[in-house]
């Protein structure tokens, strides 16, 4: 069966990681993405190559598409894909706010050839205000969007970035796919295309629940902090201060982290997760300790002493290490406590419960040969995504591409040889 997005051509001047990852998504969903690259390859193909202009980064979220090299200051190059805009119905973009206007692929160039069509512009700021015309990179998004700052990670008095994976351009991604998808639906409705600008930082905002102001609860404590902050900054304090007068502000209640938070048991580690007092409560006599906190009677007037809290979560560090982590988990199972065992990535592809899901799939790519990789996010019953092909090699689909918007193989010879085109 067809994808939900099957007939749908989608045209990306994208490169490294969020405006891909949107792309691939789409591509999953059965849209025909062609990707358009300098001739030597979007950056993302030289990070960390195993192959000549290919990377495990680059394949892992270029699935899916056509690679069309191009050279687009190149008059050829820049009549071809305004050929190429002609008939499709989005675009994807992620540049330097002043890019592409200067290369001639800029929203009001290309809704002229195409009124139709739905233009995705991804910047990292967006393009008002005092950051609106610079570059920015996941990193510089996690330092300005708080992102960094609430990890609590810091290293030499610097605080670090969260590494574990491009959090701001990963989840905006996901935000390029969504975005696409509501106006094609748009357009079937009143028949127009639009523009759509998604950023790095109002994405890094949005999946952070502290990011919330309510005029007639906290509000001045929040702008005394604010302004505390605000202060030691002016007068040099480290981090660790910044971060301590944060935390002395903060509303939630770090003591509780000791039921959501990771343990080493006797043969591996175990995470916990009880976010509610009834969790929290099965949690406490699952693995045998008396929280005060927990109990019916509990007057958080007479909160108990940092150190009890401190000797109560070494009590749960000693008890957790008496058993496997099976044993806990079983434990836990029984009593209905969120746990699960702690796993490195590349242990993964063989996992059962990923299997089981389907959430694992094999591709076969021109260059690498067979590779695993994450399947598509979603399933649907009716329109099932698919991982229909594995990223492209550099220009493996000019030919095509070429021959079907009507060029000759002599003039595709000739547009190579011209280094139009690869």
């Amino acid at each position: 069966m067809p994808g939900p997005l099957d007939g749908i051509k989608i045209i990306e001047f994208t490169q490294i990681i969020a405006a891909p990852f949107g792309g691939m998504l789409l591509a999953d969903m059965g849209a025909e993405i062609i990707k358009i690259e300098p001739l030597a390859g979007e950056p993302w193909r030289l990070h960390s190559e195993f192959l000549p202009k290919e990377s495990k980064v680059f394949i892992g979220l270029n699935r899916g598409k056509k690679s069309l090299p191009l050279d687009l200051r190149h008059e050829e190059g820049l009549e071809i894909a305004h050929k190429l805009i002609s008939d499709a119905d989005a675009v994807i973009i992620n540049a330097r706010p002043d890019v592409p206007k200067s290369l001639g692929i800029d929203y009001d160039t290309l809704s002229k050839i195409n009124p139709q069509l739905i233009y995705c512009d991804n910047t990292a700021f967006g393009r008002k205000g005092p950051h609106g015309y610079r570059p920015g990179y996941d990193l510089i998004i996690q330092a300005m969007s708080g992102l960094l700052a609430a990890d609590n990670k810091v290293v030499d008095g610097v605080p670090q970035q969260v590494t574990a994976t491009a959090i701001a351009d990963y989840t905006t991604g996901v935000a390029i796919a969504w975005g696409i998808s509501a106006a094609l639906f748009a357009r079937e409705r009143t028949g127009k295309g639009q523009k759509i600008d998604t950023t790095l930082l109002s994405t890094s905002l949005l999946i952070q629940g502290g990011f919330t102001e309510i005029e007639d609860h906290g509000k001045e404590e929040k702008d005394e902090l604010v302004e505390t902050l605000g202060a030691l900054r002016q007068a040099g304090m480290p981090y660790e201060s910044l971060l301590e007068q944060q935390q002395i502000n903060s509303s939630f209640n770090t003591a509780f982290r000791i039921y959501y938070t990771t343990y080493q048991t006797s043969n591996d580690v175990i995470a916990i997760a009880c976010l509610s007092n009834s969790l929290r409560k099965k949690a406490a006599d699952a693995i045998g300790v008396e929280d005060p906190r927990l109990s019916d009677d509990y007057d958080p007037e007479k909160s108990t002493s940092n150190a009890a809290i401190e000797e109560l979560s070494e009590n749960i560090k000693a008890i957790l290490l008496t058993k496997t982590c099976e044993e806990w988990l079983s434990i836990f199972d029984s009593c209905g406590v969120p746990a699960g065992p702690v796993r490195f990535i590349q242990e993964l592809t063989n996992d059962e419960q990923v299997i089981a899901n389907d959430m694992v799939v094999e591709v076969q790519h021109t260059l690498a040969g067979k590779i695993k990789m994450a399947g598509p996010m979603i399933q649907m019953s009716e329109t099932p995504l698919n991982a229909r092909s594995a990223s492209p090699a550099l220009g493996e689909h000019t030919d095509q591409i070429l021959l079907d918007l009507g060029y000759s193989e002599d003039k595709i010879a000739d547009l190579k040889s011209s280094d139009v085109t690869l």
